[in-house]
């Protein structure tokens, strides 16, 4: 059994040892785009991207460790070739893609995946694409790293390959199969990234503000793989796009004609921090009787900044929400473009244009930024500055998701104080997300079987109110906005149906020394959507957002068309001053059932149209 481990230990290095070779001949050709990068820079992608290469490996590993059981309980020594070929293959196939995604890589500076391989549909006008150059490098690239690492392997790992001859006795089945399911269930672990919440995921490499670093770090293999199987996000847009719904077109009953409306910020250019809150609904922020008893910190702040109480977010998951408030991306039932999208650094974001009018920008998570992909789209979209839960120190409090609120703020007012300005700074709670392990429990007994929940949005309010108290006392302060919204909202004290358009209005908040006086302490009643806040804070900064951002618009417009669109599992809903209905697609008499006011047909086709629009802006993304 020793040789055993041996040998699967230095398979093991081996597919690591390619990985890392081919990494770093990767890095020599795109040196172009990382030259201003430091070395030690550089260097991280290696350690950066060791997680992932190892669950890649460990695929190669699990699949060896099955044959060399038929191999021990048949004694069929044959077997021993099929894993020979196996890896020879496996070893010629990884080549041949990384040595292919550099000359990718010089064309599209993207990595192999849909995106990239969908192309190949078209094979004649593939071939005629290459230089003899481009071939050349191909096939003299990939062959002498096949021939180099074919004698690695058969100098070296098959050396320890062995399959001794054991009688075939109770006690040898009950030492062997035991051991088997144990390395079996070791490899599976690493094949998942280990015991965490959620599985690995292509970001779990990202590390850097410079893409090229990014790209480089993660694997190969794992990334077309993980492309391939998550096309099939796109398939469920195709509906919606085949089948649009008849009637006037959905801009022009969504779209604003007009460019007239108030500066309510008393400078040009403010530092802003952005407060992504997790899960929190505008129930929570009820000013009245004992609900008010939930937040009474936020509600302090609602008194005295610009609140928007008929907001609504546009879908109901992480991953789903942050690209929608920072991004003005819509969202589209049963679909996440985080997750089944290559080359999410194309996807717009708010931080795009705040660089290029100079802000310094960054985004702390209480969390594992490797949810949803999340992890992926902030760093692709550049921010300066990325850190999540495994940025604090071990002598950090914790709980089962990441680090609570209070600590995290207190992390964030230190980042802020030396940020240099101006800023836009992302702060980003966990501790209203399940679990709801929080460390204090304030006995509110409110909520019901929501309490633990009501409990987690008290402790993130009290979090916030410190915050403030010592924000306050910062030279920064006077300069700065500050931005409230929900990445998507919850069950809350109040028990509503999926479907109910209350249970996606969420808090969204303009708070701070910057706004002028006659809009503090005002309430804006119109509907709106999350998606409108990118067009809401870019008007305000005189930045252009039209064209980039079609489903982003600016509710302070006089001519704001009031209405707002959500997602919940399985269907739609719009919203307008009047009425709202919900569209299920999986039971289209539901609008029958579940809707408004005054159901409309208008409405429903006004749902259909959106999904349409939607689909395609998704699609070509």
């Amino acid at each position: 059994m020793w040789r055993l481990a041996s040998y699967l230990l230095r398979l093991l290095i081996y597919y690591l040892a390619l990985f890392a070779v081919l990494r770093g001949f990767f890095l020599f050709d795109a040196g172009k785009y990382i030259s201003s990068v430091s070395l030690t820079e550089k260097f991280r992608c290696f350690s950066s991207a060791i997680k992932l290469d190892l669950a890649a490996a460990a695929y190669f590993v699990t699949f060896t460790l099955l044959l060399v059981f038929i191999a021990v309980l048949t004694r069929k020594a044959w077997i021993n070739k099929v894993i020979t070929f196996f890896h020879f293959t496996m070893t010629l196939i990884y080549s041949g893609l990384a040595i292919g995604e550099n000359l990718l890589y010089r064309e599209w500076q993207a990595k192999v995946g849909y995106e990239s391989l969908k192309h190949f549909a078209n094979i004649s006008e593939v071939m005629k694409t290459p230089s003899f150059a481009m071939i050349s490098y191909f096939l003299l690239g990939t062959g002498i790293t096949f021939i180099i690492f074919r004698w690695i392997y058969n100098k070296w790992v098959a050396t320890s390959l062995h399959f001794p001859e054991y009688r075939r006795t109770t006690g040898f089945y009950a030492a062997v199969i035991p051991l088997y399911l144990a390395l079996t269930a070791g490899s599976v672990i690493t094949m998942r990234g280990g015991l965490g919440r959620f599985p690995i995921s292509v970001g779990v490499s990202y590390y850097s503000s410079n893409s090229t670093l990014n790209d480089a770090a993660t694997n190969v293999f794992w990334h077309a793989i993980y492309s391939l199987l998550n096309t099939s996000e796109y398939k469920r847009l195709q509906p919606f796009i085949d089948n649009p719904e008849p009637g006037p077109d959905f801009f022009d009953i969504y779209q604003s004609a007009k460019d007239t409306f108030p500066s309510i910020l008393n400078t040009d250019k403010p530092n802003i921090v952005f407060f992504i809150l997790e899960s929190w609904s505008a129930d929570v922020c009820n000013q009245e009787g004992r609900d008010s008893l939930i937040a009474p910190f936020f509600n302090g702040l609602i008194r005295q900044g610009l609140y928007f109480s008929n907001c609504y977010a546009s879908g109901h998951v992480s991953d789903q929400g942050v690209p929608a408030a920072l991004g003005a991306l819509p969202v589209i039932p049963s679909f996440s473009l985080l997750m089944g999208k290559q080359q999410v650094g194309e996807l717009p974001c708010i931080t795009d244009d705040l660089k290029a009018d100079g802000y310094y920008t960054g985004f702390l998570y209480g969390g594992q930024l490797d949810y949803g992909n999340i992890r992926g789209y902030v760093f692709k979209k550049g921010f300066d500055e990325v850190a999540d839960v495994q940025y604090f120190p071990s002598s950090t409090p914790k709980t089962a998701l990441g680090v609570p609120d209070l600590p995290l703020y207190m992390e964030l007012l230190s980042k802020l104080n030396s940020a240099r300005q101006p800023f836009f700074y992302c702060g980003y709670n966990i501790s209203t997300h399940s679990p709801y392990d929080v460390p204090v429990d304030y006995g509110l007994g409110i909520g019901g079987e929501n309490a633990a929940f009501i409990n987690t949005i008290h402790y993130g309010d009290s979090s916030l109110s410190v915050f403030f108290k010592e924000a306050e006392k910062q030279p920064w302060f006077d300069n700065t906005l500050f931005v409230f919204v929900a990445d998507h909202s919850h069950e809350s004290q109040i028990i509503r149906v999926r479907e109910d358009k209350d249970r996606y209005r969420i808090p969204l908040l303009l708070y701070g020394p910057v706004l002028r006086p006659e809009f503090c302490g005002m309430d804006i009643q119109k509907v709106v959507s999350q998606l409108d806040l990118t067009g809401l804070l870019l008007s305000q900064l005189g930045l252009e957002y039209r064209g980039k951002y079609p489903f982003t618009r600016n509710p302070l417009q006089s001519d704001f068309k009031e209405m707002a669109f959500y997602n919940f599992p399985g269907g739609s809903g719009i919203v307008t001053p009047n009425s709202w209905l919900t569209r299920n697609l999986n039971d289209p008499k539901e609008r029958e059932r579940i809707g408004s006011d005054t159901l409309k047909a208008a409405l429903y086709g006004d749902i259909g149209r959106y999904l349409h629009k939607a689909s395609i802006y998704l699609k070509d993304r």
